[in-house]
């Protein structure tokens, strides 16, 4: 295994995904070894039931082998088909788990997204794993939408188009997300807090 992930790890994208069309199972693998955690990461995202995000994420992956003949030549990015492919079997899978979450339904309005907080000197007087539970405390009092929102923008660098294409909404809704959630966190009682993920988010700590 160790040889195999050395040999794909300085690949591109673009290396890896023509091998894969041409059946090539070692390059399968260095995309999962590359892939699968954050694609399950962003499916703890949209919904909170463990087995399904499982399940989907296993199922993208066969779907993209079993299908790698007639998956498209040109790719700009393989964490972008993997992250819209999950999306999209969650939502048809939630039916039949039946947990009573959705990942579509917000209404978009005309709110002007504002820039993040200033004040990150804190940052050194906290111990990171607190603060990672703190964070984790704050984004489940959030809207799923805007957590989602958060995280493809700050940690997973998506652009907003790329976020908008995933989330099947426009631009305009993405910045309202981000901007609401990054609003309610600055009036969160603790608003240091706030600030401090604010400053994870943006250094993808």
């Amino acid at each position: 295994m160790a040889s195999l992930q050395s040999s794909w790890s300085n690949s591109t994208d673009q290396q890896l995904w023509r091998s894969l069309r041409e059946g090539d199972e070692s390059a399968f693998t260095a995309i999962f070894e590359r892939y699968h955690r954050t694609l399950y990461n962003y499916g703890s995202k949209l919904v909170t039931d463990s087995t399904l995000v499982e399940d989907a994420v296993q199922e993208v992956f066969i779907d993209v082998w079993r299908m790698r003949a007639t998956l498209s030549e040109e790719i700009g990015s393989i964490k972008f088909y993997l992250y819209r492919s999950l999306r999209r079997r969650i939502h048809r899978m939630q039916g039949k788990y039946q947990t009573g979450e959705t990942i579509d339904g917000l209404v978009d309005d005309d709110t002007t997204p504002t820039s993040g907080p200033e004040e990150t000197t804190q940052i050194e007087q906290e111990s990171r794993d607190l603060l990672s539970r703190r964070i984790q405390e704050l984004l489940t009092h959030l809207p799923k939408r805007q957590v989602e929102a958060l995280t493809l923008y700050y940690y997973d660098e998506f652009s907003i188009s790329e976020i908008a294409q995933l989330m099947d909404v426009n631009e305009k809704s993405v910045r309202n997300f981000i901007h609401r959630a990054i609003t309610s966190l600055r009036q969160n009682r603790n608003w240091l807090i706030g600030s401090l993920l604010i400053f994870w988010l943006l250094c993808s700590l």
